[in-house]
């Protein structure tokens, strides 16, 4: 019995030992990656900012055909769960019909203003120009390029891109999207915290629990990438084996490859946002002004759903549609397609139509059309007008270069 007792003592020792000896093995292997990232960071940051490159044609002429069959599915089957059951009534437009519907126009509004102010405000605070057209174009060009890529992550590279082809400098140019980025963020996850603890009277027996359970996973993932940067700025050590741990887990379920590679990666990014938000994290008034705004876009956006349904003749409180509209948005924000489409009309069909509301179908089609389609059309205007701008300016270029040499 006394020699058992010893072997099974040396045993749990010895495994002791090994994990001890595991554990430091993987601390000098990060301590030696995170030096390598503070000496090599500037290998992987450009001194010029280049144009976001395009992915292959064929790969991106197929994301389009899939996004628009997605959309045009889901249109389908709601369209035919809507019109198979008994033929509504028809909706009769009234002046009560046309202010909802110029309600949910100006939630849009809002949303493009708050954004716009956002940047005017940090080129400013910079001493950079203040410009109100490069600040909307920064805007809507941000949300445009958010809302045609997958998971929404062209904006930002797009946004730093644009500033810096405009004058600004490299510092501000990333700056300023970043902390547009990282406020907006925590501006819905405020939202999301409001709705969680007062609105769960509205969405018991409306939303199933699964989808409650993905809205709060939706909430936490909207937080990870702020409070990763965060980490960064105050313990950079730390965040380096908070992303070593995942990356690692993720290589052993044969997810990452070259996992080095990957973490080091990861930090120099973190390192890079954390280094541009320091710009102007550091002003505190200056943080709130662009929370509260972040607040007030992310409560307009949310405050669509109850025009739309509104204004095709549904009877809905204005704190049951900010609260549902809050829990849907949270929980399609996991779905990786463009604007979480799909995912977002089959969502608010299925959870506006459970309450019986007349007109479901057209209300979800104005709701995509005011938080989604619409980034699209007035992005691509944009485009269009900086593109006739850019050659009107070469060619008023060109004739007094002609004037100067005759």
């Amino acid at each position: 019995m006394a020699s058992n007792h010893k072997a099974k003592t040396q045993s749990k020792a010895e495994k002791k030992q090994q994990r001890a000896e595991r554990r430091a093995e993987k601390k000098a292997e990060n301590e030696k990656l995170y030096q390598e990232v503070m000496e090599h960071d500037s290998d992987e940051t450009p001194k010029e900012v280049e144009e976001p490159k395009n992915k292959n044609k064929w790969v991106k002429r197929g994301g389009i055909v899939l996004f628009v069959l997605l959309n045009a599915a889901v249109i389908y089957f709601t369209a035919a769960n809507e019109f198979s059951k008994k033929a509504p009534e028809p909706i009769k437009f009234d002046f009560t019909n046309v202010l909802y519907l110029f309600g949910g126009i100006l939630c849009l509004v809002i949303f493009l203003g708050c954004e716009t102010a956002k940047y005017m405000i940090m080129m400013r605070h910079l001493g950079e120009k203040v410009s109100f057209r490069h600040a909307f174009c920064t805007a809507a060009l941000g949300k445009y390029y958010d809302c045609i890529t997958p998971s929404g992550a062209g904006g930002q590279p797009f946004q730093i891109y644009y500033l810096h082809s405009n004058g600004y400098s490299n510092g501000p140019a990333s700056a300023m999207p970043l902390s547009g980025f990282f406020t907006m963020q925590f501006g819905f996850v405020i939202l999301c915290i409001f709705a969680f603890i007062f609105g769960n009277g509205v969405v018991n027996g409306v939303l199933a629990p699964g989808i409650k359970i993905t809205a709060y996973c939706g909430a936490i993932g909207y937080t990870i990438v702020p409070v990763m940067i965060i980490i960064t700025g105050i313990a950079p050590k730390i965040a380096m084996r908070i992303v070593a741990f995942f990356v690692r887990i993720g290589a052993k379920l044969h997810i990452v490859k070259k996992p080095n590679h990957t973490i080091m990666r990861a930090v120099r990014y973190l390192n890079n946002y954390s280094e541009n938000l320091k710009m102007i994290t550091k002003d505190k008034g200056l943080l709130f002004k662009l929370l509260l705004l972040s607040v007030v876009l992310q409560f307009a956006m949310c405050s669509m759903p109850f025009f739309a349904v509104r204004t095709f003749g549904g009877d809905i409180g204005f704190f049951r549609a900010l609260i549902l509209c809050v829990f849907i948005q949270s929980a399609i924000s996991l779905i990786l397609t463009p604007g979480n489409s799909g995912a977002a009309e089959g969502l608010f069909y299925i959870v506006f139509s459970s309450l019986g509301k007349s007109g479901t179908f057209w209300a979800m089609l104005l709701w995509r059309l005011l938080c989604y389609y619409s980034f699209i059309i007035i992005g691509v205007l944009v485009y269009g007008f900086n593109a006739v701008t850019k050659i009107r300016d070469k060619r008023k270029a060109a004739r007094l270069n002609k004037e100067a040499e005759s």
